[in-house]
């Protein structure tokens, strides 16, 4: 009987150790794959915050460098649109400076009054000496810091521990562009915030073109996510503590458990970067958006929706390069509404404006997807006939010219019938434009003094020696 009782005794020690080993065991290994497993999430959260980190600094960098691009385009289409203007020759040195002059002055002016997201503003530095110095540059626009223009600057200001003046100049010499970051107040706030600059140069007139973006702004939302990651790492390190109580009764419900609130937690955690991923794609798509209206807005004239003077001058030095190459016919008509000015003082110029609309709608609705409808100026309109020789030409105008004058229009109880008159000139290899129009508009003139609401075609152009 002692000996049963020993045995007894000693089994039971043995599965008292047993046991003992067991929940250690079962411990030690959850307590291992959950550290490892937890690390590991951890680590996911991070690389996805950091990801979503890279891609609002890359969407915003993208942004800024858009921004100065366009300006930049926008310089070199108002040089070409001047020079034209003024008839510059190629080569006339004195000619393209005063042109150059006209449009500094008119981009500074349209630098000055651009506003981008979030109270973005443009600012120009004009370079005195690309070595650098305490002169090297003029600021001559600014749009936040208006009272700054005309000051000039030094590569030797340190501001904040950093010298943003030196690090852009350096940059721009080297690339032609860079990107700088330093501290600057935000408008309206006396303390700097950092912020984070696109500059590019524009040799020709020793211009640095620069806009930025406030990088706490792109802060912010990080800090969000991180915030939302800390709260659910902090979450899932209680609900692994409970989980261990739980798995010492149970290491099949642990599993579950740990299973379910893992891929819940990785679950919310991607819906949240994939909705802050689609924001930011809707964002950039409202940019787009706005910078192709803008663009059709700047081609159109307002009142009749034609294309205005520029962009129909534009079409016209396309349609004579394609000419040049292809050999292929096109011709040019000048309208202009007959006795117009009559009419306005007659009726006012509300009904003016109405008759240019409705002559407007009736050319462009004649004319084909490959013709161009412009408004020249006043009543003036001109007519691109692509592909069409000056014989064809004549008799798509006369057609235009006879739906025009089945309008009518009633002005102060009066029904007042519309007629254009229309000169059409057919382009000659490597002939001007500008010689092109003066050709149709002069027949266009004659068929005035003939009687009006008649279509009269060019003289040919005088040969040069």
């Amino acid at each position: 009987m002692r000996y049963k009782l020993t045995m007894q005794t000693e089994a039971s020690k043995v599965r008292r150790v047993y046991y003992y080993i067991s929940l250690v065991l079962v411990v030690f290994v959850f307590i291992v794959f959950a550290s490892s497993h937890f690390a590991a999430l951890k680590r996911q959260e991070d690389e996805t915050v950091a990801r979503l980190e890279a891609t609002v600094l890359n969407t915003t960098k993208a942004y800024l460098k858009d921004a100065v691009d366009r300006t930049i385009s926008e310089i070199d289409l108002e040089r070409r649109l001047v020079r034209e203007e003024m008839g510059v020759t190629p080569g006339d040195a004195e000619a393209e400076r005063r042109a150059d002059e006209i449009v500094r002055s008119r981009m500074i002016v349209r630098i000055r009054e651009t506003r981008l997201k979030d109270n973005g503003y443009l600012w120009v530095n004009e370079v005195v000496d690309f070595a650098g110095g305490p002169r090297y540059a003029r600021r001559l626009v600014h749009g936040f810091l208006p009272e700054t223009e005309g000051m000039m600057l030094s590569t030797e200001v340190i501001e904040n521990g950093s010298n943003p003046y030196l690090a852009e100049l350096e940059g721009v010499v080297r690339d032609g562009e860079t990107y700088t970051s330093y501290y600057f107040a935000k408008p309206g706030e006396q303390i700097p915030s950092p912020k984070l600059s696109y500059a590019r140069l524009y040799p020709d007139f020793s211009w640095i073109v620069a806009t930025g973006a406030y990088l706490d702004d792109l802060d912010k939302v990080v800090a969000i996510e991180r915030k939302l990651a800390e709260a659910n790492h902090n979450e899932r390190a209680a609900s692994s503590v409970f989980s261990l109580l739980l798995a010492l009764l149970s290491v099949v419900v642990l599993v579950i458990v740990v299973d379910q609130v893992t891929s819940k937690t990785i679950a919310a955690s991607y819906k949240r970067i994939l909705a802050t991923e689609k924001a930011l794609r809707e964002e950039k798509h409202k940019v787009e958006e706005a910078y192709s209206l803008m663009k059709e807005l700047a081609e159109r004239d307002e009142l009749t929706g034609l294309r205005n003077r520029r962009s129909g001058m534009n079409r016209l030095m396309i349609e004579a390069a394609r000419a040049n190459r292809s050999a292929s016919p096109f011709c040019v008509a000048i309208g202009d509404i007959d006795l117009f000015k009559a009419f306005n003082d007659t009726y006012g110029h509300g009904s003016g404006d109405k008759v240019l609309k409705k002559a407007a709608a009736t050319m462009e609705n004649k004319l084909r997807l490959e013709d161009m409808a412009a408004r020249w100026g006043g009543e003036e309109f001109l007519l691109l006939l692509s592909g069409d020789d000056l014989s064809a030409a004549m008799e798509a105008t006369d057609r235009i010219r006879l739906a025009v004058s089945t309008e009518y229009l009633e002005a102060k109880g009066a029904k007042i019938r519309i007629s254009m008159t229309f000169g059409v000139a057919e382009y000659v290899k490597d002939e001007r434009p500008e010689d092109l129009i003066a050709r149709a508009d002069a027949a266009m003139y004659r068929g005035k003094a003939a009687g009006r609401d008649v279509v009269v075609a060019a003289e040919p152009p005088m040969p040069t020696s």
